[in-house]
Parts: structure tokens; C-alpha cells; sequence
């Protein structure tokens, strides 16, 4: 190899090395900026929500509506008002019972109407969800501004009125995206 074919191909070896390395400069400031980014993040002050607006893509475990994941932390026990010695509330019962017996051929025929056969596994574990958000949707009701004699029956209704416009809403919503 003579001198200028070495020379060449230092100087052509020097500039692919200064290329590499504005190339990695290129992405390190890219990577800061990122960076920077993601240490500002939107601070969000309030969020409303609808029920029967909910969408549920993917369950897996428990869906808690309106609870935040800081609330669960800082939750020893989720009570209901009026509820002693661990036991339910006749509300809670009745609306327990209406989820395990009347809720399945609802959502069966939801299911028929929709054409949306789900597994019943699936089934089951979705409506055990529901279950275990009465006592909160109980609590939700009661606090409305009800006279005490028609307190039962204006929980019964909205939380079972909520319980089908979700589910109604989460076949539309499936049906959508087929």
C-alpha cells in the first residue's frame, strides 16, 4: 500500500469517526429533550366521568369506578354507611342478589341481541366487578338529596338503571370496533 492510498483511507476513516460522532451528539441532546419532557408532566386537576360512557377494553381484575389508585393506598376498608359488625346492609343484599340472579339474563341477552357471545368465565368475572362495586354505588346514591323513605328505592333504581346502560354501552362499544 503506498503512502497516499494511507492516507486516504485515514482521512476517510477520521471522517466516518466525526460522523458517528455528531451522530451520537444528535441523539444524546434528543434523548435530553425526551427526557425533559417526561419530567413535565400535565398535572390534571379534575376528572369527570359517565358511567354509562364507560369503555372497558381489558379486564383484568378489579375495575374501581371512582377511586383513584392513591385512594386504594390510603383505604384500610371500604364501608358503607350504617354497615356493622361486618354484615351487609339490606340494600346491598337486594342489590347483590339482583346482580347474581336477575343481572346474568340481562347480560345474556345483551349478549344475543349485540351477537356478542362472551366466555363464561368472562361473563362471571365481569359480573363479580359489578358486585364488588355496589358498596360504593350505594354510598354514591345515598348521598343524593332523597327523603329517607325513598332512599332504598332510588339506589335500587339508579345503581340497577347504571349497571345496564354500562353494560349496554360496553356491547355497543364492542360492536364498533369489530
Amino acid at each position: 500500500m503506498d503512502y497516499q492510498m494511507m492516507v486516504y483511507y485515514i482521512t476517510q476513516l477520521q471522517q466516518h469517526v466525526q460522523q458517528l460522532h455528531h451522530q451520537i451528539n444528535s441523539l444524546e441532546q434528543r434523548l435530553q429533550k425526551l427526557e425533559q419532557k417526561q419530567g413535565n408532566k400535565t398535572n390534571i386537576e379534575k376528572l369527570e366521568y359517565h358511567f354509562d360512557q364507560l369503555k372497558i377494553e381489558r379486564l383484568d381484575g378489579a375495575l374501581h369506578i371512582g377511586i383513584t389508585p392513591e385512594d386504594l393506598q390510603s383505604i384500610d376498608e371500604l364501608s358503607i354507611p350504617g354497615q356493622h359488625n361486618g354484615s351487609m346492609p339490606p340494600i346491598h343484599q337486594a342489590l347483590d342478589q339482583y346482580v347474581q340472579e336477575e343481572l346474568p339474563e340481562h347480560l345474556q341477552a345483551l349478549e344475543q341481541e349485540y351477537q356478542f357471545p362472551l366466555d363464561p368465565i368472562y361473563r362471571q368475572t365481569l359480573l363479580n366487578d359489578m358486585r364488588q362495586q355496589l358498596a360504593e354505588r350505594i354510598t354514591h346514591y345515598s348521598q343524593d338529596n332523597v327523603v329517607p323513605e325513598q332512599m332504598n328505592q332510588h339506589i335500587m333504581t339508579n345503581v340497577k338503571k347504571e349497571l345496564h346502560t354500562g353494560l349496554k354501552q360496553w356491547f355497543i362499544n364492542k360492536q364498533k370496533e369489530q
